[in-house]
């Protein structure tokens, strides 16, 4: 699979500096294997291009980031539940590996999320049909900012 990424920060509220925001993009690779009904194995490399443009003409480029990770469905009073789990590596000099864990339980077409990694909870839902889904998460991001991350997704199946 892929992922393209529009990127838009503001830090206005943070710094009082002028150009504190920015826009930019990412893309993101993907390979995943089902290797049972129940288990699947995935790879995959986010930000292989990550660049950002700030309101001060400097630019960011992130590092990219490997990721292995493992699913396993089962059910739960009869709902489907989907265990999770994964380490990742920024590939530049000085980071280390963090590990994350979720879960997910479907009702309907709802998904509920739950999840916890590198040191911060996650929480979030989905609604999807056949062809499309609607994903909303909410991350505890204290490392970056102050602020904590609300994440929408909007993904096409064909």
């Amino acid at each position: 699979g892929a992922t393209a990424k529009y990127l838009q920060s503001d830090m206005t509220g943070l710094i009082s500096v002028e150009g504190a925001s920015a826009w930019g993009y990412s893309f993101t690779l993907g390979l995943l294997y089902r290797a049972t009904e129940q288990l699947s194995i995935g790879f995959k490399v986010d930000e292989i291009t990550n660049y950002q443009r700030w309101g001060t003409d400097s630019e960011e480029i992130a590092p990219s980031k490997y990721r292995f990770g493992l699913a396993y469905r089962t059910t739960l009073f009869s709902y489907p539940l989907l265990l999770s789990g994964d380490i990742s590596q920024i590939n530049k000099e000085g980071y280390v590996a963090e590990a994350g864990a979720g879960a997910e339980i479907t009702v309907n077409q709802l998904a509920f999320r739950l999840g916890y990694a590198d040191s911060t909870l996650t929480a979030g839902t989905g609604f999807g049909s056949e062809n499309v889904r609607i994903d909303y998460a909410y991350v505890t991001q204290t490392s970056m900012t102050m602020d904590n991350v609300h994440r929408v997704g909007l993904t096409g199946y064909w």
